[in-house]
């Protein structure tokens, strides 16, 4: 199979015929599962920044929001809003092809067909800040070795306005940022530098925007990222291995072992005999002289590698997420794919190509089973709630238009509230992650209002809620083997929960450094304009 393969690989139309077979069957399978997959809370709280766009939103960058806002205004449906999900790993992948064509056609093809059947790309389908991050430091990646090979100050531009808008999609986009200027200043030469002033000069406007938005808003991205989500973080020598099997799970074993070695087998540009000088659109491109492609590889290798090394030195102190990773699999597999020779490249692929057989035979034995098997699990009242929240909305039936909607944290909050097509908030104190819903009520307008919190777990008592409430009545339904706890809340005290909840939820999250600049913050000023929110 790996002969039969390789031959494919090493000729043009092979491997474009491997290329666009590929892309057709993993185009279709993740179509069909964003059609079906029930939408994660995530997605749901992402959805509700597209409805009401702004300049910046609680835990991250607005690019998101930007992406599902006309998406949102045309249909809430899943599907709908998964397109760019769907879509953006088969461009990355061209990008791929488009950035590797100079050294022949069937490599680039092959570039592609790798990209394609990387992990994360050959199944994900969720909407997240991570697929407008893939999509704009590909096109960084793109413009900066572009850069690298014109020395064209348009070209060093363009890659700071990707990088810029790579920012504005997630900050991880800073490590990008990070290997840029390491690789520039590593061996300074002056054309490095003055390229590297572009790329900045082009980033800027990502500072600009994500600065003034966070001075006139308590400062939430900076609050979130760098001083209220650390509180779990600490040593441990279970998160270094975890990463580590992430590393070689994202970017496929061939792949993340020929990164960390980093050389050079054979020669890998050169085309098979036979390829040059072949007529017509398949035909080969003329192999250029090794050197450049050498040189190309080195400044994909930093821009793979510092990202995943700074990821490597925190794994000690932080668990590292799966889709951290995934907007740095692209130059990874470029380098992979130029320093690789032919029988190397055709193994990989057949890897990968395996390792997505085995998720979409996992993923359809999943879709085929019942909710109910997973009923021992401890997360079965989420999974319930998540998958058939239909269910859930129709139970509530009898209490909409009578009560405002509450939930006791963002996640089942927003899955809710995606499903009855109406806000819910977060009644209680919450955790430091997802707190838009701050910005987005106003409980001061709740005062005397009937309230109902839907709770999918029992972690309460009832002095949770009497204390905010003239009249506090506590109900149960019963819905595929889970307990799903209603409180009814008559008459809401806001004086009372201001006083206690909110003034703690201050405390807690709201605490901005004094090393950040005083300015407006949406919560003081609302809920308490005689106190500051700094230390």
């Amino acid at each position: 199979m790996i002969d039969r393969l390789q031959k494919r690989l090493d000729e043009p139309v092979g491997a474009r015929r491997v290329f666009f077979a590929t892309l057709v069957v993993l185009t279709l399978l993740r179509a069909a599962l964003a059609g079906i997959l029930p939408f994660t809370s995530d997605e749901a709280y992402f959805t509700v920044w597209g409805q009401y766009p702004d300049w910046g939103y609680y835990d991250h960058p607005p690019m998101i929001g930007w992406w599902l806002a006309p998406l949102s205004a045309l249909s809430t449906e899943p599907f709908v809003l998964r397109l760019p999900a769907v879509f953006v790993p088969p461009v990355v992948a061209i990008i791929a092809i488009a950035m590797l064509r100079r050294y022949g056609e069937a490599l680039a093809w092959t570039a592609g067909t790798l990209m394609l059947l990387v992990p994360l790309n050959a199944v994900n389908v969720a909407i997240t800040t991570d697929i407008p991050l893939m999509f704009f430091s590909a096109l960084c990646v793109l413009f900066y070795l572009r850069a690298q090979r014109s020395g064209r100050r348009l070209d060093f531009l363009l890659a700071g306005l990707m990088l810029a808008a790579a920012l504005m999609s997630k900050y991880f986009a800073g490590l990008l940022a990070i290997a840029i200027f390491a690789h520039s200043v590593w061996r300074p030469e002056r054309r490095r530098i003055v390229g590297l002033l572009w790329v900045i000069l082009g980033s800027l406007p990502a500072a600009v925007i994500q600065i003034a938005w966070n001075a006139a808003n308590c400062w939430p991205n900076v609050m979130f990222n760098i001083v209220n989500r650390h509180d779990s973080d600490g040593w441990s020598l279970e998160t270094p291995l975890l990463f580590a099997l992430s590393f070689v799970y994202v970017l496929t074993p061939a792949v993340g072992w020929r990164l960390l070695r980093g050389r050079v087998s054979g020669d890998p540009v050169s085309p098979p005999s036979g390829s040059v000088g072949h007529e017509g659109p398949g035909a080969a491109l003329p192999a250029p002289d090794s050197t450049a492609a050498r040189a190309d590889a080195r400044v994909l290798r930093w821009l793979a590698l510092v990202p995943f090394g700074i990821f490597a030195l925190l794994s000690p102190v932080k668990t590292i997420g799966l889709h951290w990773l995934a907007s740095f699999v692209l130059p990874a597999v470029l380098f992979f794919v130029l320093v690789s020779d032919s029988r190397a490249r055709a193994r990989a692929v057949l890897v990968a190509a395996g390792i997505a057989l085995a998720h979409w035979i996992l993923i359809g034995v999943l879709v085929a089973l019942p909710t109910e098997t997973f009923r021992n699990w401890k997360g079965y009242p989420g999974l319930v709630m998540t998958v058939h929240t239909d269910e859930l909305v129709e139970a509530l039936e009898p209490w909409r238009g009578r009560f405002a909607f509450a939930s006791s944290g963002y996640s089942p909050a927003v899955t809710l509230g995606h499903s009855l097509g109406e806000y819910v908030f977060v009644f209680g104190r919450g955790s430091s992650h997802a707190r838009h819903d701050d910005i987005m009520t106003d409980l001061r307008k709740l005062d005397g209002r009937d309230v109902l919190v839907v709770r999918k777990d029992e972690r309460f008592v009832p002095a949770d809620y009497e204390p905010y409430f003239d009249r506090v009545d506590f109900k149960r339904i019963e819905l595929r083997g889970v307990t799903f706890h209603l409180i009814e809340g008559h008459g809401f005290r806001y004086d009372a929960y201001r006083d206690t909840v909110l003034d703690d939820i201050r405390q807690r999250w709201y605490a901005v450094p004094r090393w950040l600049p005083a300015g407006p913050c949406y919560f003081c000023d609302r809920y308490f304009p005689e106190r500051a929110c700094h230390r």
